[in-house]
């Protein structure tokens, strides 16, 4: 988590927003669009088409300078360009769940619930004004009686981000949330509330990856500095229970079903290794013990339960554990012991059941290739060749333009 940094007002990156009006020999009117800016800070920035009324309709792809813009879906539509915040980071919406988060760009999915839709879709409230205000200013320029150039200043939006002063009427300001992670398959930024939640570009959890490389290795490393295996074994079997519970709240909450079914799953807990298999197996297609042996499953069965023993019993073997655990070395009110190397083998056997249920959520939710593939393609450049670093002595001037003819 990011503390101390969470729910930050983060500035807009800043610049110019220029419409310059000019008058052709045949008498008609023209406006050339311009963003630029030269503020010290990362920028990036993005288009879409509107509806003059201010109502996004598609994403707009930019090519390079002097590239023409694709088509409008609809006649008459206006390209507004919308510029991240002072991080090179964009604030995104969800119209579905009304979730926001922040990522770099590319968005074609709700991190929290899950949907998928265009990157216009996702403008955040404050974008969606801007959109509005943007074309409204356009409208203004396109009907004024001189030539001339009107200017919306977003530089003037980024020097009053934080200051208790009037806003700019086309004021903005990103926020940063709980969660910044890159994804683990595509590369790409995600800034979300609370810890887990798809990767908004290419649509893979990052529930998996952080169970990996954050989760067990810290459980790990307790258990090697001193700490108790009994307390470890606990934490390992609840963080386990979150990480099935996550994804069957995923597969019940897209996947149709019958109620009862719904709320059964919905009131499980995952300690029962058996019912647990088969509920999503039967359900899912998904076996969270493919691959392990026999011998494999009863170890973590017997695990599961000796977690359960301690949480619900004191670490005293009660009949339940007799009967479902399969362990016949203890008896009846034996207190249970747990050593490091067995908590160990716990943790080797969590990861291989946490890796089948993340490998079958997205054979069923299946992430977008696009970006992975770009991601692998990037690695194996960076891999072949060392790209030279270093600093500029000015800041760049960042400029972007279109022209629109107007009767």
């Amino acid at each position: 988590m990011n503390v101390g940094r969470e729910f930050q007002e983060i500035a807009h990156c800043g610049g110019q927003v220029i419409f310059n009006v000019t008058t052709n020999s045949e008498g008609r009117r023209l406006v050339q669009t311009t963003f630029q800016g030269s503020r010290p800070v990362p920028m990036a920035l993005y288009a879409i088409y509107a509806l003059p009324q201010g109502i996004p309709v598609s994403d707009l792809p930019m090519g390079g300078i002097g590239s023409p813009f694709p088509p409008p879906p609809v006649p008459g539509c206006v390209p507004v360009f919308i510029g991240s915040d002072s991080e090179g980071k964009f604030g995104f919406q969800c119209e579905r769940c009304g979730q926001y988060w922040r990522a770099r760009g590319g968005v074609t999915i709700c991190p929290y619930c899950g949907v998928r839709g265009d990157r216009h879709n996702f403008l955040s409230k404050a974008q969606r004004l801007y959109v509005k205000l943007y074309c409204h200013r356009l409208e203004e320029a396109f009907a004024a009686d001189d030539d001339g150039v009107h200017i919306i200043d977003m530089d003037a939006v980024a020097d009053a981000a934080g200051k208790d002063v009037e806003k700019p009427p086309f004021y903005f300001a990103e926020q940063t949330q709980q969660k910044q992670f890159n994804c683990s398959a595509c590369g790409e930024f995600n800034d979300i509330l609370g810890r887990f939640a798809y990767c908004s570009v290419c649509g893979t959890r990052n529930n998996f990856s952080e169970f990996e490389d954050v989760i067990v290795p810290a459980i790990r490393e307790e258990l090697n500095q001193g700490g108790g295996p009994a307390g470890c074994l606990k934490d390992l079997g609840s963080a386990f229970d979150t990480f099935v519970g996550q994804y069957t709240e995923q597969l019940i909450q897209n996947r149709p079903m019958r109620s009862a079914r719904r709320e059964r799953i919905l009131k499980m807990r995952f300690h029962d290794l058996a019912s647990t298999r088969r509920e999503l197996l039967g359900g899912f297609d998904i076996d969270i013990c493919e691959g392990m042996t026999e011998t494999a499953i009863a170890s973590a069965t017997r695990f599961f339960q000796r977690r359960h023993v301690y949480e619900h019993n004191g670490g005293e073997v009660d009949e339940m554990y007799l009967r479902d655990s399969g362990d016949t070395s203890v008896r009846l009110k034996q207190a249970i012991r747990e050593t490091q190397s067995g908590v160990h083998e716990f943790a080797n056997l969590t990861l291989r059941m946490a890796r089948n249920l993340h490998r079958g959520f997205h054979d069923i939710y299946e992430p977008i290739k696009g970006p992975i593939d770009r991601h692998e393609v990037e690695k194996k450049r960076l891999a072949a060749f060392q790209r030279p670093t270093g600093q500029l002595d000015n800041p760049p001037v960042h400029t972007a333009k279109h022209q629109l003819r107007g009767s």
